[in-house]
């Protein structure tokens, strides 16, 4: 009988692990759809905190606040941190804070690079619109003589057109208003000689006068120098809107100056926390320490 029994109970023996496993995972599959059905904190108070779930309090970045206060993501420094921790693999709570040491330094020049865009910005938005206020009378007055000038040009393709060349009459009143007129009527008309070569094929040209063929030439030349003109004038204001902004490119003195100092106090704190970091792990690992690195300015 206590052989039977044993066995009846050996034999019941197996059942209950498997009932059990199978509660498991009737439980398992239940969670898995409730975690499903969770939308997370839906009050502001709610999102607030949970939002404090991702930042890992350390020595120096304390509080969430730090960060939103200077409109920054947290998140952003975590991966910097979170970077750096898996470059050097710090041991112990020493070296744990050099590299936070780190990571603060390196977050700190990201902040001077921020306040330098800033002050770039607002330099543009207060000083670049008056600017080009104040070239805006000049470029006026240059259009009204460019202006001028046009249609001089247009009167001489006229001329060209019906007589074969400009008068001299109209060259002077030209070269009054455009004294190197001369050199620039040279030069565009190398360039002429050169584009109608291109466009008319040598058979067609040979049908043509000489008188025809020195027509055409300075058809072409008049054409480019009045395109000349009119580019001039287009560029003319973006090179004075170029000039506005690209004073400002850099900081003024007070902000360079301002920079410079604060740049220079974080590149030391950096180097320090760089050295006392490899200092603490040669020692954690036996190695031979290396003399600390000075540096004297020379004059």
């Amino acid at each position: 009988m206590k052989s039977s029994a044993d066995g009846a109970n050996g034999a019941a023996r197996p059942t209950k692990p498997n009932q059990l496993a199978t509660v498991s995972e009737r439980k398992l599959k239940a969670n898995r759809e409730n975690a499903k059905k969770s939308t997370g904190p839906k009050t502001p108070r709610g999102k607030a905190l949970s939002r404090r779930n991702a930042l890992k309090h350390g020595l120096f970045a304390t509080q969430i606040t730090d960060f939103e206060a200077l409109s920054e993501d947290p998140n952003k420094y975590l991966e910097l941190l979170k970077g750096l921790w898996n470059q050097y693999q710090p041991i112990g709570k020493a070296e744990a804070i050099e590299v936070e040491r780190i990571a603060i330094c390196f977050w700190r020049l990201r902040r001077a690079w921020r306040y330098e865009n800033a002050a770039n910005l607002a330099a543009r938005r207060d000083f670049v619109r008056a600017e080009l206020d104040e070239q805006e009378a000049y470029c006026k007055e240059r259009d009204k003589e460019e202006e001028a000038i046009l249609l001089l040009l247009q009167e001489a393709k006229k001329e060209i057109q019906e007589k074969g060349e400009i008068s001299q009459e109209l060259k002077q009143r030209i070269v009054a208003l455009v004294p190197p007129f001369e050199s620039l009527w040279k030069v565009q008309n190398q360039a002429a000689l050169v584009q109608v070569f291109r466009v008319n094929p040598p058979r067609i040209l040979k049908k043509l006068s000489l008188e025809q063929r020195s027509r055409l030439l300075a058809m072409q030349t008049v054409t480019n120098v009045i395109s000349q003109f009119e580019e001039l004038a287009d560029r003319r204001y973006i090179n004075v809107e170029e000039a506005a902004r690209g004073k400002h490119a850099i900081p003024n003195s007070e902000v360079l100056d301002r920079l410079l100092r604060y740049e220079t106090t974080i590149d030391r704190a950096l180097n320090r926390a760089l050295e006392r970091l490899e200092r603490l792990q040669r020692r954690r690992l036996r190695q031979p320490l290396l003399p600390p690195v000075s540096v004297h300015p020379t004059q």
